[in-house]
């Protein structure tokens, strides 16, 4: 999807290099929007599943409603939080260990919201040739760099 010949995300003692093109910096800002909107409509839309996952296998309907009710407004927040993060730091081209944080939790939130919309799991074969595919390898990859790169600092 994006010709990748170097690494987007670089470890620097405490900072990270941001080397996106314009044209990921763009579609990241895009991607944070619809994101935003999805997040709206709450945890019920099937879309949000995999971000909203049920606590209880029992399907006890009684502690998944209170499991809800005491974590979705700090879920929700958080990931609206982690959004604003990555918008106000979408042009720059160093970032901070909390901005780099901000943008796994919202490249992470991302990916699972594509892979419950392709219904595709970690051991599918992606076909690169469709885009919705191509953008979820491509979410996967960045997510991957972003974790590569807080590890090397540990």
């Amino acid at each position: 999807m994006f010709g990748r010949s170097r690494r987007r995300i670089v470890a620097r003692r405490g900072r990270y290099e941001l080397r996106l093109s314009d044209e990921e910096r763009t579609l990241v800002r895009r991607l944070l929007g619809d994101l935003r909107t999805l997040l709206a409509f709450g945890p019920d839309d099937p879309r949000l599943r995999r971000l909203y996952p049920d606590a209880y296998a029992d399907d006890d309907p009684e502690h998944q409603a209170e499991y809800r009710r005491l974590t979705l407004e700090d879920l929700q927040s958080g990931r609206l939080a982690a959004a604003d993060d990555v918008e106000a730091s979408l042009d720059a081209d160093v970032l901070t260990t909390d901005q780099l944080t901000a943008w796994m939790h919202s490249v992470n939130a991302l990916r699972l919201v594509l892979g419950t919309m392709l219904d595709v799991n970690e051991d599918d074969h992606l076909d690169l040739d469709d885009p919705s595919q191509a953008l979820y390898g491509y979410l996967g990859g960045l997510l991957e760099e972003i974790v590569e790169a807080q590890l090397g600092e540990l």
